[in-house]
């Protein structure tokens, strides 16, 4: 089992993250407002990224559009880890059998099943990630301490509130995103002769974090709205399941409302697929060099 390919995965998911999340939270902002079912979040408060940003800065302070970073930095540490070794290691097995990175059924069948199986292990870590972006938690609130008052409300099923609209969101993004960047450099790079350099890995890096955001939207919403809401209160609609949640959407803020936060979600996606891949890429040029080998192990 090619061990680099979780290591490599996990540091450059982290340091993706990192790069990328005042924009992340900006998304989420976005995405939980204008809800009919919870009276604290009806209004429209934030118009785009730029203005969710700088009104979070005046109001809040610059050090709100972090708030959270530390469950993001242990969600990718695990997740990404997760995800990526898991792909990687099956691409991998594929490749050494004769399988070619052109057969995007397998791909992304490989990329679903990796989506699924992380992000069913650390949903607790995004759901407190979600709840302290969304302002529901204070800013100094400590990854422990966050984590008993999740548990103390609702038990394990409320650590794992939203896990099933997570999984299905990583399910979506991790069977186009993975498989649309590795065709699309092999794409570049065997048929039209191009070097597998920065602009090759940049260019299907950009492709695929849009395609990923356009396919993956709806079900990211759904997450991050569920995870969200306080399910022990008994004055707000509280959502019964995916389902209930995209007609409830629909029926009061209209169709779009499910790409709620979409260019927001392409200007954080985008960077971070750029960043991810780029150090993974990187990554996978020194465990070449390192271990003296003529392909990487993953």
């Amino acid at each position: 089992m090619p061990l680099e390919a979780f290591i490599y995965g996990g540091i450059s998911a982290v340091i993706a993250e990192l790069v990328s999340f005042p924009l992340d939270t900006s998304k989420i902002r976005l995405q939980v407002q204008g809800q009919v079912t919870d009276d604290a979040l009806t209004a429209i408060k934030y118009r785009g990224t730029l203005h969710t940003i700088k009104l979070v800065s005046i109001e809040e302070g610059p050090r709100s559009l972090f708030s959270g970073v530390k469950y993001a930095a242990l969600r990718q540490a695990t997740y990404g880890t997760i995800r990526m070794g898991i792909f990687f290691t099956g691409k991998s097995w594929w490749n050494s059998r004769g399988g070619s990175d052109s057969h995007l059924p397998f791909l992304v069948s490989l990329g679903m099943s990796a989506g699924v199986i992380s992000s069913l292990i650390t949903t607790p870590i995004d759901r407190m990630k979600v709840l302290s972006q969304s302002g529901t938690h204070t800013r100094n609130d400590t990854i422990l301490r966050t984590f008993r008052r999740v548990y103390n409300k609702g038990g394990i099923s409320g650590l794992y509130q939203g896990k099933w609209p997570n999984a299905k969101r990583a399910a979506v993004v991790n069977g186009v995103e993975i498989p649309t960047y590795v065709f699309i450099k092999n794409f570049l790079t065997n048929n039209h002769g191009l070097k597998d350099s920065w602009g090759t890995q940049i260019c299907s890096a950009v492709t695929a974090s849009a395609l990923g955001v356009c396919c993956s939207q709806p079900f990211d919403v759904a997450k991050t709205r569920i995870m969200q809401q306080k399910v022990h209160r008994t004055d707000i609609r509280v959502y019964e399941g995916f389902a209930d949640m995209i007609m409830l959407t629909v029926r009061n803020e209209g169709f779009a409302a499910l790409w709620k936060g979409a260019l927001p979600a392409w200007y954080r996606n985008g960077p971070w697929n750029v960043t991810f891949y780029l150090a993974l890429e990187t990554f996978r040029s020194f465990d070449q060099y390192v271990n003296k080998r003529d392909h990487s192990y993953f």
